[in-house]
């Protein structure tokens, strides 16, 4: 693709939402309404990549943006619009408001690695069509004119660019053009009229500032997952209906906080235990100043199904390496180290929620932490027991809190501990342990943070990690808090979050912003 056009495309749409960022901050008042994605209805429906976003400078999604940036250290975003704008030779008025009626749109159908060439174009819903491809006439040089199927449209320097109702549309070739065109005639179906698409888009937020749909299956051309050797990979690991299934992202802002959300059609497959909605039972044993907080559940299920689909292609994978004849060989050496038959008899007491906590009582990044596990009490005490009893110490076993603390030396020969709180596992350095044991302060679970976080999530909780990032980015060497910017000191929670949710694979994600 011309470096020219790159430009043309950049202006007609790029540069345009490049204004939105500093345009939103105009705006006092906001409106909660969903995008109208007009854009789609122009989209060939084989498309393999729709990129749309939010150009309503009055939407709450901009508003909630801005706000959130001032919060982040943002002085006067507004006089850097203005700044930027008259930089790029931009008026405003004239130049850029033309193009900002609602959403605006890139998508893709083919792409050549060779010589980076694509097929596609950038649409763009307009406040002012006839202006907006003036504005790209001025940029490109005089037009050529072409019509199809009785729509005109202008050949340029490495592209067409036409006027469809209130969309300009700038297609990176003439074949791209003419679909667009054949679809605003009804001769071919859009994007917008496929289940698939709308089915993604109606279970995402309906507010948001951008929006991706990706079919990689439609992608034609020299697509990086179209290679056959990069195909049987993702089908061997039993992770290709994910793959190349039709998924969806939004991110968008919210009052307090950014928002990520992404959903595929692709089924969870063996991943699908761990991808259950739930509630966590074990985050109410977690200190409240925990840094880092990591929560799953039925990992032994997840094992199982696992290696039911793919046993005889990782012992193929781990065999080629030279080390270890297969998954077995490597898993009773490793558990010999342990001083157990094989690590796998560990996955195999996880059967219900496991979660990692780790926080840093010297305010350094030398953290401690501990694994708490729901599990068979019996099975998980004699495995224990016996880990504890190949040590490099002699097992000591003292009382904390209720429960009974053994501590031993590990492998490694760091300090290590376990014990049983209400019949859960509690596994990690001593000094976790303990803490966790000992612990009469309200738990994670009680922390009006954490709460605030989970409860702007859009979906319900399947795995997920959650970083208080206020208390994380304070940490500095020696104990001596870390000197933050005004933005990383606005910075409080963040969750990081993947579920199957009514048919629909989800990966989302909140950052919230201080006050």
């Amino acid at each position: 693709m011309p470096k020219r056009f790159i430009g043309l495309a950049v202006t007609a749409g790029l540069v345009a939402v490049a204004a939105i960022v500093g345009g939103a901050i105009l705006f006092t008042s906001s409106r909660a309404s969903e995008v109208n994605l007009t854009t789609a209805s122009l989209v060939p429906e084989d498309a393999g990549i729709y990129l749309a976003l939010n150009t309503d400078l009055s939407s709450s999604q901009w508003v909630n943006t801005f706000r959130l940036a001032e919060r982040l250290g943002a002085d006067d975003p507004e006089g850097d619009l203005k700044d930027g704008a008259d930089t790029a030779g931009l008026d405003w008025e004239d130049d850029v408001a033309p193009f900002l009626g609602g959403n605006a749109a890139l998508y893709v159908q083919g792409f050549s690695l060779d010589d980076l060439n694509a097929q596609g174009a950038v649409i763009v819903r307009c406040d002012d069509p006839k202006r907006a491809l003036e504005v790209i006439e001025d940029q490109a040089g005089p037009f050529d004119d072409e019509k199809y199927a009785g729509v005109a449209y202008h050949a340029m320097v490495g592209g067409f660019a036409a006027v469809i109702g209130d969309h300009l549309v700038i297609a990176f070739d003439e074949d791209s053009m003419k679909a667009v065109i054949d679809v605003s005639k009804g001769d071919k179906k859009s994007l917008a009229s496929v289940s698939d698409f709308q089915k993604l888009r109606d279970e995402l937020t309906g507010n948001f500032l951008g929006f991706v749909y990706l079919n990689a299956g439609n992608m034609a051309g020299e697509f990086l997952l179209n290679d056959p050797v990069i195909k049987a990979a993702f089908d061997e690991a039993g992770t290709s209906d994910l793959i190349f299934k039709p998924a969806a992202f939004v991110i968008g802002a919210q009052k307090d906080g950014f928002e990520f959300q992404e959903a595929s059609l692709g089924k969870a497959g063996p991943l699908a235990p761990m991808l259950a909605p739930r509630k966590s039972t074990l985050v109410k044993y977690v200190p409240a100043d925990t840094g880092v907080f990591f929560s799953t559940v039925d990992i032994a299920e997840t094992w199982e199904k696992v290696m039911a689909e793919a046993r005889p292609q990782i012992d193929k994978a781990i065999r080629e390496q030279g080390e270890y004849d297969s998954l077995d060989d490597a898993m009773r050496e490793a558990g010999k180290e342990l001083g157990i038959d094989s690590l796998e008899d560990v996955i195999k007491l996880l059967n219900g929620e496991t979660v990692v906590a780790v926080w840093f009582p010297d305010g350094n990044d030398d953290g401690e932490g501990a694994v708490i596990a729901e599990v068979d009490q019996a099975k998980a005490e004699a495995l224990l027991k016996k880990i504890a009893a190949a040590s490099k110490s002699k097992p000591e076993t003292r009382k904390v809190g209720n429960s009974e603390m053994t501590t031993f030396r590990d492998a490694d020969g760091d300090d290590s501990a376990y014990a049983f709180l209400d019949g859960n596992l509690v596994l990690g350095t001593s000094a976790g342990v303990e803490r966790v044991l000992a612990n009469k302060e309200p738990g994670l679970g009680s922390l009006a943070k954490y709460n605030e976080t989970v409860s702007q999530m859009p979906s319900g909780l399947g795995t997920y990690a959650y970083i208080d990032l206020a208390r994380v980015l304070r940490l500095a060497q020696g104990g001596i808090p870390a000197d933050l910017s005004k933005a990383e000191r606005a910075l409080e929670g963040l969750i990081i979050n993947g579920v199957d949710e009514r048919g629909v694979v989800r990966l989302s994600g909140i950052l919230t912003v201080d006050k």
